[in-house]
């Protein structure tokens, strides 16, 4: 949005970052140290504030050197293994991987309070991704919030809440000086924000934006678990200054559950392991799997491993049938038994809305989801598969199927492993509908190692920035649990850097 020279302003900053997320605030507490005045704009209340770093498990991923995170994301985004097409730039990758393994020691030398949560990457087939190691905030994301918190108080950076940023503000150069905003619960008080040298762009994703979502995913629809605050801002403003787009298509997800009260989904605890949260220190591997449990698809038939790749799993799901002009994998069904059902809250709860934020409390034996519908029963799988309207035959036939595997201890279709394979045998049988979705999307404005948002031209867009998920450096495939919160201080550092250096 254009702004004529001798237009008034509100207010003058040299550094307006819009977005309070871990992102956002790394890049302000960078900025502030590299000598930079810096606020950041909220749209959300201070009372109702949350988003998706403090609804996160708060984990972040540490590679052991350059090299190995270097090697780790080349692989991740080489498309289809042509060596000559990636999703990501060579030199934002290699910036990625530099500042990836230095943060454990950024947030040490600041009082970070956590500790190692060590295991490899999601692909650790791919070059480097068995060497990685992962951090962890004590108290998840609320813990990661409170410590950018007193990062940002002790700099003196302060966060305008209720304060949402509509466009930004450019001069007759194409620069970006400033931010427009709205202000107040109502929005009815409108700001104009100066910023001498640079705005950075980090108010998250487009998950809770319908029209994007339906556009751009390769599947609908798509629930996801994070902030409901995550509405695409960001993307408009960005288009409206002539931003270049990048992995608009890619997504964090996989299966999750949404019931049709509360906004956000909610991650499933698959395997009955939600009691790690309860034990820190306590690694998931020591937790033994006491329950079984199967996906399968509208006609009643396992596609998957149900434990494959974490946060890709969703790539599997956008199969179209052009004949029956449906997906056969959108809704697909969750079926367990009794032993699940008694083995603690179906969803997750280190994370997303059953977490810490306490968006929804689930019950502890799950009677109040069963009660409320969420949760379907039945005596038999015949008559569990009539209430969830797939063929009785085909579920009843890929159930004793299992139940066959489980008694030789390998399963020949998918691969599940040997201590996944409990059958399912103990009444009642219980479903529960799954849809694609998961922590976030990763599409946005493109951006250089610099942090610098691009235009249509690959040129960047003089004053404006970018860092975290809202064009974010991973394409298709994601580098595993944390990936996000790697970039958001991976990225962040980049950008304060640059912006508390740049001149005026």
């Amino acid at each position: 949005m254009l702004i004529r020279s001798g237009s008034s302003w509100d207010r003058t900053v040299e550094v307006v970052v819009i977005g309070y997320g871990c992102g956002g605030a790394v890049a302000a507490v960078t900025a502030s140290e590299n000598g930079a005045e810096v606020i950041i704009l909220e749209k959300q209340t201070r009372e109702t504030y949350h988003n998706n770093t403090t609804m996160s498990g708060g984990i972040w991923i540490t590679p052991p050197d350059m090299k190995s995170g270097l090697d780790y994301m080349a692989a991740l985004c080489r498309v289809a293994g042509v060596p000559a097409a990636s999703w990501t730039d060579r030199a934002v990758i290699r910036a990625w991987a530099e500042y990836a393994a230095t943060s454990r020691s950024w947030v040490e030398a600041r009082g970070g309070n956590m500790f190692e949560n060590s295991s490899p990457g999601e692909h650790p087939q791919l070059p480097g991704g068995a060497f990685l190691s992962k951090m962890r905030f004590r108290g998840v994301g609320i813990g990661l919030g409170h410590f950018l918190d007193n990062q940002l108080k002790a700099r003196g950076v302060s966060v305008l809440y209720e304060t949402r940023a509509t466009h930004l503000l450019t001069n007759l150069r194409g620069r970006v000086v400033g931010v427009e905003a709205q202000a107040g619960l109502d929005g009815q008080k409108k700001l104009r924000i100066r910023a001498s040298k640079a705005v950075v762009l980090a108010p998250g994703g487009f998950e809770f934006d319908e029209q994007a979502k339906l556009n751009y995913l390769k599947a609908y629809p798509v629930y996801f678990t994070g902030s409901e605050a995550e509405t695409g801002d960001g993307l408009k403003m960005a288009l409206e200054v002539g931003a270049q787009l990048w992995h608009m298509n890619c997504v964090s997800a996989r299966f999750i559950f949404k019931a049709p009260s509360i906004p956000v989904a909610f991650h499933i605890d698959f395997l009955g392991k939600g009691q790690l949260a309860r034990a820190p220190g306590r690694s998931e591997a020591d937790i033994p799997i006491t329950s079984g449990h199967i996906v399968v698809d509208r006609d009643g038939k396992r596609f998957t491993d149900e434990n494959v790749k974490g946060h890709a799993l969703f790539y599997e799901l956008p199969v179209f049938d052009t004949h029956r002009l449906l997906y056969p994998r959108i809704p697909s069904y969750l079926i367990f038994d009794r032993r699940r059902l008694e083995n603690g809250p179906l969803p997750l709860n280190h994370s997303g809305a059953a977490g810490p934020t306490r968006i929804y409390k689930w019950s502890e034996d799950n009677s109040a989801e069963l009660e409320q519908g969420w949760i379907t029963v039945a005596n038999t799988v015949r008559a569990l598969a009539r209430k969830i309207h797939v063929p009785a035959d085909a579920l009843e036939r890929t159930v004793r199927t299992f139940n066959r595997y489980c008694q030789g201890g390998m399963d020949p279709e998918f691969g599940r492993r040997p201590e996944e394979l409990i059958p399912l045998e103990n009444p009642p049988y219980c479903a529960m509908v799954l849809w694609p979705g998961g922590p976030n999307t990763q599409g946005g404005p493109r951006r250089n190692s610099k942090g610098q948002i691009l235009n249509a031209d690959g040129n960047p867009i003089p004053g404006l920035y970018g860092c975290g998920e809202l064009g974010s450096v991973y394409g298709m495939l994601y580098p595993g649990g944390g990936g996000n919160l790697t970039e958001c201080f991976a990225f962040g550092r980049i950008v304060g850097e640059n912006v508390g250096n740049s001149r005026s």
